[in-house]
């Protein structure tokens, strides 16, 4: 019977994320499930996420601690958005310096391995930017050698960070890899000038403010659901 259930239960995970765009925007209210929370402060949390293990499935489950939504798959990440008709969960995530590190030339390796998670990072939402002097090379964390991308830009006296003409002109942004998991960053500075220091980081690209004094920035997570489902079945058959 277990079983049984637990199978329905990663069918109907399927059959969810299957809907068209029309019945997915209807279907929010009425999938999360009966008798729970479905909402962490001001963030929506459909199922099959849910808030605990009891009202979500397998890594799904959202913490909410003092209203405010942590997602523990991913190393308890918190979360301002879950997007079931992008598939896609908008989680926090912090910008890396080079000024962390007295020495110019820094390697600043993510927290976050996406690896044991049902999520990979999304490329059609998010971009690699560099704000600051120097050179950012974002690198496969696995093999800590191979080159994923890089952005190079140049400062002058003038010069300022611009979502708008992020070019190479004190800001850099390219696009990342598909299905990437991990990774990390090597920074270069163009000085020892803590003023010039910059930061590196992934950014949706739809939530993006050039010049933003945080630390942490907004990234979007693409949940990888055949993965999921299947790994879903290996833990209850």
């Amino acid at each position: 019977m277990h079983k049984m259930k637990s199978l329905f239960e990663a069918y109907h995970l399927l059959i969810l994320f299957s809907l068209t765009t029309t019945t997915m925007a209807t279907a929010v209210q009425r999938y999360a499930k009966p008798g729970y929370n479905d909402t962490c402060g001001n963030v929506r949390i459909p199922y099959p996420f849910g808030i605990g293990a009891k009202c979500s499935i397998n890594s799904y489950m959202i913490d909410c601690n003092s209203s405010t939504p942590f997602l523990p798959a991913t190393n308890n990440l918190q979360v301002i958005n879950v997007n079931l008709e992008n598939q896609t969960v908008t989680v926090k995530m912090p910008k890396y310096s080079p000024c962390q590190n007295p020495v110019p030339n820094t390697r600043q390796i993510m927290s976050i391995d996406l690896r044991l998670s049902p999520f990979l990072f999304s490329k059609l939402q998010n971009k690699f930017v560099f704000e600051g002097c120097g050179n950012a090379v974002m690198m496969d964390q696995r093999t800590r050698s191979e080159v994923l991308t890089v952005c190079s830009s140049y400062c002058d006296n003038n010069s300022h960070s611009d979502k708008n003409n992020c070019f190479g002109i004190g800001c850099c942004q390219t696009r990342i890899p598909y299905s990437l998991l991990s990774y990390s960053i090597n920074i270069t500075r163009q000085s020892r000038d803590d003023r010039v220091c910059g930061s590196a980081f992934f950014v949706d690209e739809n939530l993006y403010v050039s010049e933003d004094t945080s630390f942490d920035v907004p990234v979007s997570l693409l949940l990888e659901l055949i993965n999921s489902i299947i790994s879903y079945l290996y833990t209850v058959i």
